[in-house]
């Protein structure tokens, strides 16, 4: 049982980041570092993989060309993609069901402290509002 709950927690997180990675690579965007775990990283290049997963992150630089649509894509579609995973996937697969709920809904709040997606986005938004408020 515990075995499951593990295995269901690593399935989401790392769904959650590849898709992170697959935004910022579809855009030419440059990824700076993987982390996959939080003790004893295995560093190979930019990965860093622990045998115990509690977290897992995406850093990458953004091209200066990409907008607030692109953005949102890269920092807000793996929430999406959570939660409809959470929707849809059975109720065999419980545990992956309600982390993907879980991660899905708290990627989308913006929490401060935590540096969720929703937070990013958030300030990326400000970002935007007041380059085009300097501008007029």
């Amino acid at each position: 049982m515990i075995l499951e709950i593990y295995k269901s927690w690593i399935i989401v997180l790392v769904l959650h980041e590849l898709t992170h990675i697959f935004f910022v690579i579809l855009f030419k965007g440059k990824i700076d570092k993987v982390v996959i775990g939080n003790f004893l990283f295995l560093r190979i290049k930019k990965v860093a993989i622990s045998p115990i997963i509690i977290n897992c992150s995406v850093s990458f630089e953004e091209n200066k060309n990409w907008g607030l649509g692109k953005q949102a894509l890269i920092l807000l579609m793996p929430a999406i993609v959570n939660l409809t995973m959470g929707i849809l996937i059975g109720y065999n697969f419980i545990f992956i069901k309600i982390f993907s709920l879980f991660i899905g809904i708290n990627s989308l709040l913006p929490i401060p402290y935590l540096q969720t997606d929703g937070f990013l986005m958030f300030e990326e938004i400000k970002k935007n509002y007041k380059n085009r408020k300097k501008g007029q």
